[in-house]
Formats: structure tokens, C-alpha cells, sequence
């Protein structure tokens, strides 16, 4: 009975995890597509494991949430579901070679009988040279981020021999549009960004723009990592416009326990339907284009756009280089370098993600885009237990409401409609408010990296937080 149990567990949970893929591709969709395929072959297995199946329908939720591309296992070998084999595929598939599954432990009688066997085996023949050449052109090309050795084998048999080759317009036209970023600016993104480097960009962003914006940064550096394959900057804005309570009511969602959707955490300010129909309560797409995103590319930073919508933007910068002397300017290389640098692909290049947020927001924001992701679920689920719910425009608390006032907002009207209430904001500028109404009190950022905690202690501290909680708050 507890079998049947789990595997109907299981088999719900692997559901929602092909559902939440299917609707909300991201960019590790080559590498999610793959674990699905494994997950679909071990069901499909006559000697099925309902702990495998479940294990990999956690490792691709955990993998759709990441904001980043995975690039080598290490930063997912420590994700919920990602243990020592899935994380040997996860590697071979990345490095493009082939898996070899491990095979179970037999008897020595066995193994001497093998042994036997193949002393009287003769030795396989050696690969060819051609072969060998393969080998290494393939695992070439699969260290481009979102090259597997599938398009890397038809890149080859296509006759590219080389990671200069892929740039030829006839293997370029093969790729697909983040394939293409990748691998055009691949020299710079093979390694991790440094904190300096991290500092630097921000500097250069808060120098060229108005002085009405304050440029935060945020995501892996704001934790304390000394390195992370990408930056996340925030650009407070003093618009007031572009806030989005939470969708519903409380009477809509069932308990904390049952409800799959707290168990994964939307992108913030992604364009999504829900965005689309409150298009009118966005702040100006036009001012964050013209003066944040043009000035910056203008300026040699921004290098390419992968998506850019009303209040995110994300695509490749090039990290500007000090001058080398003080008589060059504003101690940055000139705009002409600069730019000459991106349009060569000569310099360091990295991915990025800029948020374009409104000030009274700032700290519901700084909590869910420095994570991380174990963390911002934690937060979350205290502020549920309390009847609040979080996201990342504020704390929320249900009004019940009949009426409608004048000069009410629209998300307010059609809420009281539809729902008899709405949702009421708590707290969203600081993130020690927000803390201190779910009852978490402050938890410093470089405390927060919760995914490095082993499952006992992420649910120790998700209950009880005063071990994480500084003096004096």
C-alpha cells in the first residue's frame, strides 16, 4: 500500500513538473528536455524506481527555477533531487560524452569468471584517427553553453572543425538564438564573473544614468559570493506605477501543504499573461528604453539582448576596462574602444539581468532576487503560515471587502468583484519590515544561501529562525 502510495505520489509530481516546463521554458530548456527524456525512459523501464522517477521530476523543477544557464554540474550538484547519478548525467551531458550507467556489484565468483573470460578476449581495436578527431571537435563545440553533443555531432558532420568555424554564417544559421550568443561571445563566458568585476559594472551603470536612479546589485555577489557566471543589478525607479498584488484570494488556494505553486517560485517581473493583461498599470517601457537600456549600449555595456520587457532586461554585457591613464577621461577606456570591443568580441563578457523597480518596492524586490531560490520558498511559506502572501512587490493581507470606493485602482475593483476583498499591502520597501512581519526577524544576505544546507537544517531553519537572526533585530 505504501508503495502504490509513493508511486502515485510520484507520478503527480512528475506531472507538474512536465506541466511547468511545457509552459515556462527557460534557459537550461535543452538540458530540462533531456532530464525528461531520462525520467520518461526509467517509467517507461521494466524495473522502474519510483525513488529515481521522483528524484528527476525534483532535479528538473529545481532546474526550471534557476535564472541562470548551467554550464557545469557543480552548480546544481547541491539542488533538491540532484544526487551522485543524476548528477553524472547532468555532466555527460554537458561535457557531451557518453553515460556510462554504473553497474551493480556482483559476486567474485562472477568477477573471476570475467576476468577469465576476458583474458582469453581479444583487445578492441584502437578508434581511428577520424574518430578521435571527432571526439575532440565534438567536446569542443558542447562546451558552448546549450550545445549538446546532438547539435554538436550535425555541426561536425555539417564540416565545422573548430569553435572559430561555428561563427561561419552556414553553422551559425544552425543555432538557435541563445546557441548563437553563446557562442559567439563563448570566449568570455566560459569563466565566472569576479565580486571586482561585479563592482566595477555597477559603478559604470550608477556613472551613466541620471542621478534619479539608485543601481543595487543584488543576486549571488549580494550573498557573498566571490564569483558567479552572471550579475543581477537593480534599478530602483521613484514611479509608482507597475505593482501587482497577488492574484485571487485566499479562499482559492488550499493549504500551504497542498499547494504545488509555493514549491515554485515565478521569475520575477517576467512578462507573463497575467503582466499582458494589466499592461496599463506597467510603468513607461518607453523611459525604461530610452533612459536606462540605450544609454548603456550607447556606451559599450550592454553587448546583446536576449529578452528585454517593461520592467526586466536581459542579454551579454562587456565589463568596461579602467584607462590607463587620468588624462583619458572619466577613468573608464573611451566609448569608441568600448564599443569596437563588443562589436570584435574582444574583453570579458558576461550574462546579466537588470530590474527595473519602483523604489516603495525595493525590499520585497532585494528578497527575491538575492535568493536564494531555498530561501525566498522559506520566506514565502512563513508569510502563508500567517495569512500573508509575498511576492516580489510586497507583503500582502486579505481585506474582505463588499464594496468599491471611488478612486479605488482597477486590481483593487476587480478583486472586490470578483472575490470580495483584496489584497492589502503590508510592507515592500524594506526587507527588515517584510522579515519581521513573517516572523523570520532580519536574516543578513550572505545568510541566506539556504540550497548549501542539507535538508534537516533547511527545515530547521524554514521553522525556527533565531539562530539566523542578528542581534539587535
Amino acid at each position: 500500500m505504501l508503495s502504490a502510495l509513493l508511486n502515485k505520489q510520484t507520478t503527480s509530481l512528475a506531472r507538474a513538473c512536465l506541466r511547468y516546463h511545457s509552459t515556462s521554458p527557460g534557459p537550461n530548456e535543452e538540458l530540462i528536455q533531456a532530464l525528461s527524456r531520462y525520467l520518461e525512459e526509467e517509467k517507461a523501464s521494466a524495473s522502474s524506481n519510483s525513488y529515481k522517477v521522483r528524484a528527476y521530476s525534483k532535479a528538473i523543477t529545481a532546474i526550471g527555477q534557476l535564472p541562470e544557464q548551467v554550464r557545469s554540474v557543480e552548480q546544481v550538484r547541491h539542488l533538491d533531487g540532484i544526487g551522485v547519478r543524476i548528477a553524472k548525467r547532468i555532466d555527460a551531458y554537458l561535457s557531451g560524452t557518453p553515460y556510462e550507467p554504473p553497474t551493480p556489484s556482483r559476486s567474485k565468483k562472477a568477477k573471476d569468471t570475467d576476468h577469465s573470460l576476458a583474458e582469453h578476449t581479444k583487445p578492441k581495436p584502437r578508434k581511428t584517427l577520424d574518430e578521435l578527431r571527432r571526439e575532440q571537435v565534438v567536446s569542443s563545440l558542447s562546451s558552448v553553453g546549450g550545445i549538446g553533443s546532438s547539435k554538436a555531432n550535425a555541426l561536425y558532420d555539417a564540416g565545422c572543425k573548430s569553435l572559430q568555424d561555428v561563427r561561419e554564417p552556414k553553422f551559425f544559421e544552425m543555432l538557435s538564438r541563445l546557441q548563437q550568443i553563446n557562442a559567439q561571445y563563448t570566449i568570455g563566458l566560459d569563466r565566472p564573473m569576479t565580486h571586482e568585476q561585479a563592482s566595477t559594472v555597477c559603478d559604470f551603470v550608477t556613472q551613466n544614468i541620471s542621478s534619479k536612479y539608485t543601481v543595487l546589485l543584488s543576486g549571488d555577489f549580494r550573498r557573498g559570493t566571490g564569483s558567479a557566471q552572471h550579475i543581477t543589478l537593480i534599478i530602483l525607479h521613484p514611479q509608482h506605477t507597475g505593482v501587482f498584488p497577488p492574484e485571487g484570494s485566499p479562499s482559492i488556494d488550499s493549504t500551504i501543504k497542498q499547494r504545488s505553486k509555493y514549491d515554485i517560485i515565478p521569475s520575477p517581473f517576467a512578462s507573463n499573461p497575467e503582466t499582458k493583461v494589466k499592461s496599463k498599470g506597467l510603468p513607461d517601457t518607453a523611459t525604461f528604453s530610452t533612459e536606462i537600456i540605450s544609454p548603456l549600449e550607447c556606451r559599450g555595456l550592454l553587448a546583446t539582448t536576449i529578452t528585454a520587457g517593461a520592467q526586466k532586461w536581459d542579454g551579454i554585457i562587456r565589463i568596461p576596462e579602467r584607462a590607463q591613464s587620468e588624462a583619458e577621461g572619466n577613468g573608464w577606456e573611451t566609448r569608441a574602444e568600448r564599443i569596437q570591443g563588443v562589436q570584435k568580441c574582444e574583453g570579458q563578457f558576461f550574462s546579466a539581468e537588470i530590474y527595473y523597480v519602483p523604489r516603495h518596492c525595493a525590499g520585497a524586490a532585494s528578497i527575491a532576487l538575492t535568493g536564494d531560490i531555498q530561501f525566498n520558498l522559506a520566506v514565502r511559506k512563513a508569510a502563508s503560515r500567517l495569512g500573508f502572501r509575498l511576492n516580489e512587490y510586497g507583503l500582502w493581507r486579505w481585506r474582505v471587502s463588499a464594496t468599491v470606493t471611488s478612486g479605488d485602482d482597477v486590481d483593487k475593483e476587480r478583486s472586490v468583484e470578483q472575490h470580495g476583498g483584496y489584497w492589502e499591502s503590508v510592507a515592500s520597501e524594506k526587507e527588515e519590515d517584510i522579515l519581521e512581519s513573517v516572523g523570520m526577524g532580519w536574516v543578513a544576505p550572505e545568510r541566506r544561501n539556504f540550497a548549501n544546507l542539507d535538508v534537516r537544517s533547511r527545515k530547521r531553519n524554514s521553522e525556527s529562525y533565531s539562530g539566523l537572526t542578528s542581534p539587535g533585530h
